[in-house]
């Protein structure tokens, strides 16, 4: 099974992700907060920086649309997480090599793999965030939906999830847009974007 075949067992509305709403309570220094957890800006750019060596640029380049993208994906991680420990639900290291394991005997070879995130704005020491946020979903859409079917088991966790974003209300940083909780989606940012957001250099 390809990657692009198992991303497509992760409803589209969860894997594209969202961002967020309002000015951010929570302390200087914070992309967004999501009910008790902090996307710190330095998070943000550090994510972002990864993806941006790992693709041959400058850190400094500007890119606007990765950073949004980037953000969308923390939120909704934190929103699956948060999901995923209200249904008891876990993903084990071992669950996670198996399937980075399968992963790697699909597309060739592990750099075959690394390419193959990569053209989806994924760096290589992210992957197994990615692999982890895919088998966390498709866990938690069987604990909220046991007897549904596989799209009944989808919208079940779409629906738990949009849930989780209006009572947890997260907050973004405006600079960054504003967060619709139904469509799990950050909304437009200021043109200026990539001048607000000081790049932080990847560790070595």
């Amino acid at each position: 099974m390809t990657i692009n075949l198992r991303r497509g067992l992760v409803p589209a509305a969860i894997v594209a992700l969202g961002l967020l709403v309002s000015a951010c309570s929570g302390s200087a220094g914070d992309a967004a907060v999501v009910g008790t957890q902090h996307v710190t800006e330095a998070t943000l750019n550090s994510t972002v920086a990864d993806v941006l060596v790992a693709q041959g640029y400058s850190v400094n380049k500007s890119d606007p649309t990765l950073i949004t993208a980037t953000l969308n994906w923390l939120i909704v991680q934190d929103l699956l997480d948060q999901v995923a420990t209200d249904n008891n639900v876990v993903v084990t290291q071992g669950q996670i090599d198996r399937e980075r394991a399968a992963e790697v005997k699909s597309t060739g070879s592990e750099d075959a793999l690394n390419a193959a995130y990569l053209k989806q704005n994924v760096a290589p020491n992210q992957i197994e965030d990615r692999i982890r946020f895919s088998l966390m979903a498709q866990l938690v859409a069987k604990a909220v939906a046991p007897t549904g079917t596989a799209e009944q088991a989808t919208a079940a966790l779409v629906a738990a999830v949009v849930a989780k974003s209006k009572e947890v209300n997260p907050e973004v940083n405006p600079r960054f847009g504003t967060w619709d909780s139904q469509n799990l989606q950050l909304g437009s940012a200021p043109s200026d974007l990539a001048t607000a957001l000081p790049t932080v250099p990847p560790t070595q």
